[in-house]
Formats: C-alpha cells, sequence, structure tokens
C-alpha cells in the first residue's frame, strides 16, 4: 500500500486527460494526489460537477471542465485537464493491507491511515495517506486537507479511520509538520 501511495515516477497528463474526460458527476472514482504540505494521499468517493463543469472528489478539485479536442483518429473526444496536485488518475489500487481501528486522537504525524468521511455534497468518501500535525498542536491530525482531531476530539465529518502501518513502519513520503508559514496555507 505504501508503495502506491508514493505514486507514479512521471504524471501521465495525456493518460488523465482521457481518463477524466470518460468521468460522468456520481461515478465512483479513486484520485491520487501529490502536495507539499499534506504529502501523497488517495481520495476515492462520488464524482461531483461544479456549477462551472469543473470535476470533484471528497471536496477536492480533480479535473477542469469538460472540453472537446480531436483524439488520435481524428474524431471528437471529451477531455478534462487534470488538477495540477492530480499524481495519477485512475488510480487503482490492487495491493493488500491490514488495517485496524483507532482513536484518531491516538495517530502521530507520519502514520499512514484510512479514514473515512462525509461531507454535503460530496457523500461518503474516503482518503488514504499520512497523518500530519501542525507543528504547535499536536491535537490537530489531518490526512490530506480533512481535519481528522483536534483539542476537542474527532472531527465532526470524520466516520472511521484505521491505521495501516505506524510511522517509520511503511515507505509513504512524508511531509514536514505543517505550519502557519507554510505557502500553500
Amino acid at each position: 500500500m505504501d508503495t502506491f501511495i508514493k505514486g507514479p515516477s512521471k504524471r501521465d497528463v495525456a493518460g488523465m486527460k482521457a481518463a477524466f474526460g470518460t468521468v460522468a458527476a456520481s461515478d465512483i472514482i479513486s484520485v491520487l494526489y501529490k502536495t507539499v504540505r499534506y504529502g501523497n494521499f488517495l481520495v476515492t468517493g462520488t464524482a461531483h460537477a461544479t456549477v462551472l463543469d469543473d470535476l470533484m472528489v471528497g471536496g477536492l478539485n480533480a479535473a477542469a471542465a469538460a472540453k472537446k479536442a480531436k483524439g488520435s483518429d481524428g474524431e471528437e473526444v471529451i477531455q478534462r485537464q487534470p488538477d495540477k496536485d492530480v499524481r495519477a488518475f485512475p488510480a487503482e489500487f490492487d495491493g493488500e493491507f491490514t488495517a485496524v481501528d483507532i482513536e484518531a486522537g491516538e495517530l502521530k504525524h507520519g502514520d499512514l491511515v484510512a479514514a473515512s468521511f462525509s461531507q454535503e455534497p460530496y457523500g461518503d468518501f474516503l482518503i488514504t495517506g499520512v497523518v500530519t500535525e501542525s507543528d504547535d498542536d499536536s491535537a490537530y491530525l489531518m490526512v490530506g486537507p480533512w481535519l481528522i482531531h483536534d483539542q476537542n476530539g474527532n472531527a465532526d465529518r470524520l466516520l472511521e479511520i484505521k491505521l495501516i502501518a505506524a510511522n517509520g513502519a511503511h515507505i509513504a513520503p512524508v511531509p514536514a509538520k505543517r505550519s502557519w508559514d507554510d505557502p500553500e496555507s
């Protein structure tokens, strides 16, 4: 699992444009993101189209509005430009891992987790990635850009969280602790 979260060494933008072009709102999709602030994380959930026809999953931009283009055979095709943070799509995982239930407050920076959330209008979705802490508040835990725990307890939208591997027991990239000075804030 942690090898998969590392993602491909190079983005296949042309392949992703074509693949995103086939996605309809309400399809279940999995998208691998890569950011400096949150590391690499996989979001699986229902595709959601914005009023501008951008494609989202789990509240995150995945691809721009659909545009017509010419395919390699000269026929008209629909494509969507992947968001700059999208590392792979479709992001299909075919390995195995054993995850165990854990309380969100027991997690530490760099732990590899799978966390399920529910938020309208995005519905239920799953984020698999490393936990990040704030550099000045170890109770403020996130996976991707979603809060899982703070000084008040578990985040309201968090449904369930499972530990895949503790920090140091996986090879997934672990970003630095989040800082208010972070340029991606």
